[in-house]
């Protein structure tokens, strides 16, 4: 592993800032990193667990900004319950729904980014909501790489602690899980940085 640290600069704060809104900054979001195949993001199909899982961070960070005629609304709203009576009062006093733009640089390269917290502790964490349809988080959170994700957020937030809040549908059951984001060097955002980023000239 390489010894050379990724740093963010240039990083500015967005509160209170729609979705859309978000969507037209500048800079290349996770989602399209973990996904870009040759520079392209390809179609992603939207499920019913994709739609779910968006109403439910909707129900639960969006301040009650919801399509409650979504047909699929009601099956947000009892997950919603569950994990509001698990953590609720750690919910209570996050912060919801933090926009960030930035540039992460390394080994030369630049590249513009941006991330959308699900809730923050400020000063102290970055917390990323998940609804899962599978019964392994770790091999989930193996997967789908949430790690990487978490990892960009703590450092565009300046916080040393993440932790994923995962509900799993099928065990009824949500989680907190810590993960190490210590390192100011993480092998997925260096290789992309590289891809995407621009030389640095002096």
């Amino acid at each position: 592993m390489s010894g050379n640290q990724i740093t963010y600069s240039n990083i500015r704060r967005y509160d209170n800032i729609e979705f859309g809104e978000y969507l037209k900054f500048d800079g290349f979001s996770n989602s399209f990193l973990k996904s870009e195949v040759n520079g392209v993001n390809p179609y992603l199909e939207m499920t019913d667990n994709i739609r779910t899982g968006s109403l439910v961070d909707a129900i639960l960070t969006d301040n009650g900004k919801v399509d409650m005629n979504n047909p699929l609304f009601e099956n947000a709203l009892k997950i919603s319950k569950a994990i509001s009576e698990k953590f609720g009062n750690l919910i209570k006093v996050f912060e919801t729904q933090i926009s960030y733009t930035a540039e992460a640089n390394y080994n030369g390269f630049v590249m513009p980014v941006k991330g959308r917290l699900d809730y923050l502790l400020p000063d102290i964490a970055v917390i990323d909501l998940k609804v899962t349809q599978s019964k392994n988080i770790k091999e989930l959170i193996k997967f789908m790489q949430y790690d990487d994700q978490v990892w960009h957020y703590s450092k565009m937030a300046n916080v040393d602690k993440a932790y994923l809040m995962i509900h799993s549908v099928p065990l009824k059951k949500t989680e907190i899980v810590s993960i190490d984001v210590s390192s100011d060097y993480n092998s997925f955002y260096a290789e992309k940085i590289e891809k995407f980023g621009k030389f640095k000239t002096i």
